[in-house]
């Protein structure tokens, strides 16, 4: 879609699996089941939703999907599907590896930072050789300690280990990746996560990451229960959901298999839900 002098594409790496109470956290079942019905392992299926935005002299690429590196134990786990991977789907959009100037990462886990490296034989390569890579510094000191997280069985080292730190651009807070394209935290699901807001002449589109993974999850109490945070998740949705309500964002959701971006209403006070932007879908 192309807003003023900024072309945004949604761009998927297929799809997977997690479990649905860990997808909903506290809510109950005979709730979440009725957005998302579950396998018979009661897994649900989510995408790996990324963003393209080509402005300029500069191709950026929000998060990296699932990548390919993984082995059948693996695949079989998260039932991950990929028809059409990120890179075949970057190329139908005229987008070759080395024309990627800069890679955001919203946070370091398989399913974002998949695509960041890339077998070239027995090694390790950067997927996106002459792009330069946005992670808050907290986030990638974190992921290369993942053996003491919490949340180490989401990290793949191979994503981000063979990158050395000239590959990484790293920042601690809000940063300006170009004028209009802007880096912001919103941590909760891991303390260092980061969304990025595009402003397109009047319209402004927001890639929350995990913050707001599908619309089901636009609801304040509805919370991963894989967030390491729940608590700061709900009070950086308490304060980013307004803003994107009153500004009328465009909100790209990461992992919702059927709405690939729409904007945030408030329905009822206190009471939000989604208008899908038909266009992305």
């Amino acid at each position: 879609m192309l807003f003023k002098d900024i072309e945004i594409t949604p761009i998927l790496d297929g799809s997977f699996r997690l479990d649905g109470g860990s997808m909903f956290g506290i809510v109950p079942k005979t709730l979440w089941e009725k957005k998302i019905p579950a396998d018979e392992r009661n897994r649900i299926q989510l995408v790996a939703r990324t963003l393209l935005v080509r402005t300029g002299n500069r191709t950026i690429l929000i998060d990296t999907g699932q990548g390919n590196k993984f082995n059948d134990k693996f695949r079989d786990r998260y039932a991950i599907e990929q028809p059409s991977t990120l890179m075949d789907n970057l190329l139908s959009h005229g987008v070759r590896p080395g024309d990627v100037t800069d890679v955001i990462n919203c946070h370091l886990h398989f399913d974002h930072a998949g695509w960041n490296t890339v077998r070239d034989g027995n090694i390790l390569i950067p997927g996106f050789p002459n792009a330069r890579y946005w992670s808050q510094r907290g986030e990638w000191e974190r992921a290369r300690q993942y053996e003491s997280q919490r949340d180490q069985a989401s990290f793949a080292p191979d994503d981000f280990l063979p990158l050395d730190e000239p590959h990484w651009e790293l920042i601690e807070g809000e940063k300006s990746v170009i004028p209009g394209i802007e880096i912001f935290p919103v941590p909760g699901h891991s303390p260092y996560t980061q969304a990025v807001l595009i402003r397109a002449g009047e319209q402004k589109i927001a890639f929350l990451g995990d913050l707001i993974p599908t619309v089901h999850h636009v609801p304040y109490p509805w919370i991963m229960a894989f967030d390491l945070y729940p608590v700061e998740t709900l009070a950086t949705k308490r304060r980013i959901l307004p803003q994107a309500v009153r500004g009328k964002w465009i909100c790209i959701f990461d992992h919702d298999p059927n709405v690939a971006a729409g904007r945030i209403v408030e329905q009822s006070p206190g009471v939000l839900g989604v208008i899908p932007a038909e266009e992305f879908s």
